[in-house]
């Protein structure tokens, strides 16, 4: 292959592939964040409002058990919210696909430049790229199913595909 070839690959690989990849992670980011924080904010309020609703209990002797009822409902949608993010793990999978998106942008960095993809070894270094980068995008995916396995809970397989 030529060196322009060799350069004008890698630039087509780097626009429609890398750059493709870690936009999508980035935006599964900021997804699972932006759903970490609503529920945390949404979570604080519930209990903001829960406290005043107890207040208003004290201060309201003659509809105490209304507002002791209100506060104890508005205590549980909070815990279902939290319960809720804690058992999908918006925090976890936000830092995941951020993870990922940085690591595929480390590889691209270190990865060659049109300047260094002359000579007879041009072919084996876009090759060696290709090859680094396709392994990291399939590791990902493949961590990504295995902790969905581990995440069903018992009967999982193990390592050797046999059951618990």
């Amino acid at each position: 292959m030529s060196d322009a070839w060799r350069s004008e690959f890698l630039e087509v690989y780097r626009s429609y592939r890398i750059a493709d990849q870690e936009r999508y992670y980035g935006r599964r980011s900021r997804a699972y964040e932006r759903a970490r924080r609503w529920s945390v904010t949404a979570t604080a309020v519930l209990l903001v409002a829960a406290a005043l609703l107890g207040a208003l209990g004290t201060a309201d002797s003659q509809r105490r058990a209304m507002w002791a009822f209100l506060a104890a409902t508005v205590s549980a949608v909070a815990t279902g919210i939290t319960s809720y993010e804690a058992a999908f793990g918006f925090e976890r999978y936000s830092r995941q696909y951020r993870d990922t998106q940085l690591a595929l942008r480390m590889l691209d960095v270190r990865g060659p430049q049109p300047d260094d993809l002359g000579g007879q070894d041009g072919d084996a270094r876009v090759q060696e790229f290709v090859s680094g980068m396709e392994r990291l995008l399939r590791s990902e995916v493949d961590s990504w199913a295995e902790q969905s396995r581990e995440s069903e809970g018992s009967g999982r397989p193990d390592r050797s595909g046999q059951a618990d």
